[in-house]
């Protein structure tokens, strides 16, 4: 439930950021490709709305007062692939028993790496498509904003609390740094297949210079 009202929450937000961040995209847009292409402009605003609700689920809801006065010390997990451990010991899966594997695959343990691997997937598609970015940049942008979360979360959002109140785990480093590979891997697989974000430049650029020629020749 924490999920989807965080979620939620990143929705709500929205509607306020895009009127705060109206002008710096359309400036951008128009500065760095010389036309107002609303295809990249609708993906600058589609990373807005993922990056507000990836801040609302990594760090909300915040401790109320009394958690927060009761918070001493930064706490890390840093053995990797403990994670299994974990499934191991609170899953209902036994290896030899299939009937579980089902319960098991809604189990909490399950799901919260599952998440963390979804949770960077659209981040990985628009370094992509959008930025046209090779596998080891996204991989290295992917741990470095898993490595952001991760502080952030570690120094209780750099000291205004005194300890943490997310825990901080290198195996999110490891699922989301692969959630972000992951989502590139899918556009390189149907890029092929979909217009490059490339050809709406180009058809713009071509608009544009057609009503420059109807212009001078209506002038002539």
């Amino acid at each position: 439930m924490n999920y989807i009202n965080s979620i939620l929450l990143g929705f709500g937000s929205f509607p306020l950021f895009a009127i705060l961040f109206t002008l710096p995209i359309f400036l951008f847009t128009i500065i760095r490709y010389k036309a107002i292409n609303f295809v990249r402009i609708g993906l600058n605003y589609a990373m807005l709305l993922y990056l507000l609700c990836v801040t609302a689920l990594v760090f909300f809801p915040l401790p109320t007062v009394e958690e927060a006065a009761n918070l001493h010390g930064h706490h890390a997990q840093l053995i990797p692939f403990h994670f299994i451990v974990d499934i191991a010991k609170e899953s209902p899966l036994v290896l030899t028993e299939p009937a579980t594997y089902l319960r098991a695959a809604f189990d909490h343990t399950v799901l919260q790496v599952v998440f963390n691997v979804i949770m960077t997937i659209p981040f990985g598609m628009y370094l992509r498509y959008y930025c046209g970015c090779q596998a080891k940049k996204v991989v290295v942008l992917s741990f470095l904003l898993s490595l952001f979360i991760e502080v952030t979360q570690l120094t209780g959002i750099y000291g205004v609390y005194q300890g943490s109140y997310r825990f901080c785990d290198v195996d999110d480093l490891m699922t989301n740094t692969l959630g972000g590979y992951l989502g590139y891997s899918l556009i390189v697989h149907i890029e092929s297949r979909i217009p490059s974000i490339h050809v709406f430049d180009r058809k713009i650029a071509k608009a544009g210079n057609h009503r420059k020629i109807s212009g001078a020749h209506a002038s002539m």
